[in-house]
């Protein structure tokens, strides 16, 4: 026999909410919530029905907005940790000059380390649970994810000197870099943007870019992300 949370309820409209994060809309509460349960309990100990009692509303309601329930909200929760990002691939590589690709590489890095320290309640962690790798929403988390990393590979192996020995692909050397943070917020550190820049910047550093090249890709990172 299935269990109540296997079960799927009649989806039906929120209720009024009210509490801590009633300035977020119905949908964003119930990420919100999930987010906090997933990642502090894990995400097969966590139920739609301890989801939808944090948020204050009925546990049909998460299946109003999410009609497939908890996959669902994962596969969401997933995606803000890489999507962000990979949508805005396109524009950095066509915004800095291709004779400095160190310049490319370092906004990359930039936006990415800075997607990953504003996701509410260090989501970026989820990936690296093993029940969430055997979910259904994984899948289009991974290849999300790929085309990150395809970028990073795309760009790093135009800033990679000669004599630089990359453990690996180029690109997953970057990413798993950029990655870092999740497990520095996972520690309690507290990163600001000197922080991220200096993340950035060691990532630039690692490919054997000098100094000079790295004060100049930190310049002119500023106004390309202003205008992103």
């Amino acid at each position: 026999m299935s269990s109540a949370d296997d079960r799927r309820p009649r989806p039906g409209r929120p209720r009024h909410i009210s509490g801590p994060n009633s300035s977020l809309s119905p949908r964003d509460q119930i990420l919100d919530a999930s987010a906090r349960l997933f990642v502090h309990q894990g995400f097969a100990a966590t139920s739609t029905r301890e989801i939808a009692e944090r948020v204050g509303i009925r546990q049909a309601s998460i299946y109003y907005h999410f009609p497939s329930g908890k996959d669902e909200i994962l596969g969401e929760l997933l995606e803000k940790s890489v999507r962000p990002t990979v949508d805005k691939v396109a524009q950095i590589e066509g915004m800095c000059p291709p004779e400095a690709p160190e310049t490319a590489l370092y906004v990359l890095m930039l936006l990415d380390v800075r997607t990953l320290v504003s996701l509410p309640h260090n989501t970026g962690f989820l990936a690296q649970l093993p029940e969430v790798t055997r979910s259904p929403a994984y899948e289009q988390y991974d290849k999300t994810r790929r085309g990150l990393e395809d970028a990073y590979e795309r760009l790093g192996c135009q800033v990679v000197r000669p004599g630089v020995i990359v453990p690996g692909s180029a690109g997953e050397w970057l990413l798993n870099h950029a990655e870092t943070v999740i497990f520095m917020r996972r520690s309690g550190a507290t990163l600001g943007r000197a922080a991220e820049a200096a993340i950035a910047a060691s990532g630039i550093r690692m490919c054997g870019a000098g100094q000079d090249q790295i004060d100049h890709a930190g310049q002119r990172a500023a106004e390309v992300l202003a205008s992103l």
